[in-house]
């Protein structure tokens, strides 16, 4: 399976990265660097 996830710390920059499961291990692709912005209640309904 592939899971595409952010690793780091909740504040500041945090790698995009690409995870493959290859046989019992995973391999890792980091795509960039990002900033993501925690999901608030009520905020996609406004949307």
């Amino acid at each position: 399976g592939i899971v595409i996830a952010p690793i780091g710390p909740e504040e500041g920059e945090q790698v995009l990265a690409k995870l493959t499961k290859v046989g019992s291990r995973f391999e890792r692709e980091d795509i960039g660097l990002v900033r993501l912005q925690p999901i608030l209640r009520g905020v996609a309904a406004i949307i």
